[in-house]
Order: C-alpha cells, then sequence, then structure tokens
C-alpha cells in the first residue's frame, strides 16, 4: 500500500510539472466559459466514483503491463503537438489517455477496466475544439427555431422564421448560439451519466440515458424559446430580456431534470417487472 501511494504521489508530481502551462488555462475556461462551468464538478465526480467503488477497485488483481506505455506515449505525443499546434483540446484531452496509460502501465488491464468510466468521464471537464462546438451548435440553433415556431405557429401566433429569427407581430427573436442548446445538452448529458453511474450503472441502461437527453434538450429549448417568444409578444421586449431569459435557462434545466427522473422511474419499473418474471 506504501509503495503504491509513493508511484501515485510521483506520478502525480511528473504529472503537474507535464502540464503546467495546461492546467491554469484550463481552469480558466471553466470559470470564464458558461458552457463549462461544470468544469469544476467533473473531477471531483469522477474521484468519488472512484472512492464509491474502492472496494472492487482494491479487488482487482494488479496485472502491471507495459501495453500501459503506448497510451502513455500518445498522450505525451498529443500534448506535445497541442501545444506546438495551439490546439488546446488535444493537449488538454492528452492528460486523460496518459492517466489511463500509466494506470495501465502500474496496475493493468483488469484495474483499467475498472476505473474506465471515471477516467472517460474526465472528458467532461475539456472544452470541445471550436469546429466540433459549432458542428453541433448550428444544427441546434436551426432546431430551436424551426421547433419554436411550429409550435407557436399551431398555438394560433402569426409567425414567420427567417433562418434562426422568429418574427412575430411586436418581437423578433434570434436564437443565437448561446441559446442553441449546446449548454444544456452538454450538462445535461454529464448529469445523465453521473446519475447512471450511481443509480443503474450498466452499459445499456447508460446508453439510454445519454440518448434520450437529446430529444429532451430539443423539446426544452425549444420551449424556452417559445415562452421567451409569448412573454415578448404579450408584455414587451423589456420582460422577455434580462432576468427572465438568465431564469429560463435554469428552469428549463429544471424540466430537463423532472425528465431525468421519469426516465429513471421506467427503466426501474421495466427492470423490476422482468425480474419479476418466471
Amino acid at each position: 500500500m506504501a509503495s503504491t501511494a509513493f508511484v501515485v504521489a510521483a506520478f502525480a508530481t511528473l504529472l503537474g510539472l507535464l502540464y503546467a502551462n495546461v492546467l491554469p488555462d484550463l481552469v480558466y475556461d471553466w470559470w470564464d466559459d458558461p458552457n463549462y462551468s461544470h468544469g469544476f464538478l467533473v473531477p471531483l465526480f469522477s474521484a468519488y466514483l472512484v472512492y464509491q467503488r474502492r472496494a472492487s477497485i482494491l479487488a482487482t488483481e494488479f496485472r502491471p503491463s507495459w501495453w500501459g506505455l503506448a497510451p502513455i506515449l500518445i498522450g505525451i505525443v498529443s500534448l506535445v503537438l497541442g501545444q506546438v499546434g495551439a490546439e488546446a483540446f488535444v493537449s488538454r484531452a492528452s492528460l486523460i489517455i496518459i492517466l489511463a496509460g500509466l494506470t495501465w502501465f502500474h496496475a493493468g488491464w483488469p484495474m483499467l477496466r475498472a476505473m474506465m468510466f471515471p477516467l472517460a468521464f474526465l472528458f467532461f471537464m475539456v472544452p470541445l475544439p471550436a469546429v466540433l462546438f459549432y458542428a453541433v451548435a448550428f444544427p441546434l440553433q436551426g432546431l430551436a427555431a424551426q421547433n419554436a415556431a411550429w409550435i407557436l405557429d399551431h398555438m394560433g401566433v402569426p409567425v414567420l422564421i427567417d433562418g434562426n429569427v422568429i418574427h412575430l407581430s411586436h418581437i423578433s427573436l434570434g436564437v443565437t448560439e448561446a441559446c442553441s442548446g449546446i449548454r444544456s445538452l452538454i450538462s445535461l448529458l454529464a448529469l445523465a451519466l453521473a446519475w447512471a453511474a450511481l443509480a443503474l450503472p450498466g452499459t445499456v441502461t447508460m446508453a439510454i440515458f445519454a440518448i434520450v437527453t437529446i430529444p429532451i434538450t430539443i423539446v426544452a429549448n425549444a420551449g424556452r424559446v417559445v415562452v421567451t417568444g409569448l412573454i415578448g409578444q404579450w408584455f414587451g421586449r423589456q420582460y422577455a430580456e434580462g432576468f427572465f431569459h438568465m431564469a429560463s435557462g435554469w428552469i428549463i434545466f429544471v424540466f430537463a431534470f423532472m425528465c431525468l427522473v421519469v426516465v429513471d422511474r421506467g427503466l426501474r419499473f421495466l427492470m423490476a417487472r422482468k425480474r419479476s418474471r418466471p
């Protein structure tokens, strides 16, 4: 146990030196970018998950393997290339690859399998590269605008859609990147997987939780645009902006959270029925 603690401390010190220029910028992005403010919680949850599973992890047989050097080398190369090419995502993600390699190298493949989800979950703390971020955000913007316009039209509200702009008789709403729902999607996906890992662990249940976050986010975000449009239409733009616009994001997230509760209850019901069958 003492030797293991020494090895962990040595590796932690080495990683601290390697990532002395990377980690401060990562933490700053968590603080500065609302899309990734959940980044502070991600490593804490991964650490808690390891603590929760400590009995099974400690019971896992140690089988040190030289194969672990492969991801370690890949991670180091990614770190260098990311810093040389000024691609923050590559250099930041390399830390997780190196951690996986160190686990494989020092404790073996069975241990890496036991640690796989806590390590993979750490990717939620790494901001997406701009190309991928906008590749997701732009379609979500269009979906939010189209779905909101469709709902408003079926509510009898005169509406005209022009790209990502919704024109009502008294207000025009521009569905920007900030209103696309990508922030909710990333946060809700992290929450859903964390929930599944704690409450209903298993590959199938995690996949179900991950998949349902997509339609939940799309519906919730369209609802946010609709409510914003109706308030602006009935009471004026000043009431649709400012505090309400900020508060509506939290309201929609609570709605999405309640949808996850329904999914959880549904899965538990189906699993109970399956177990009760002869």
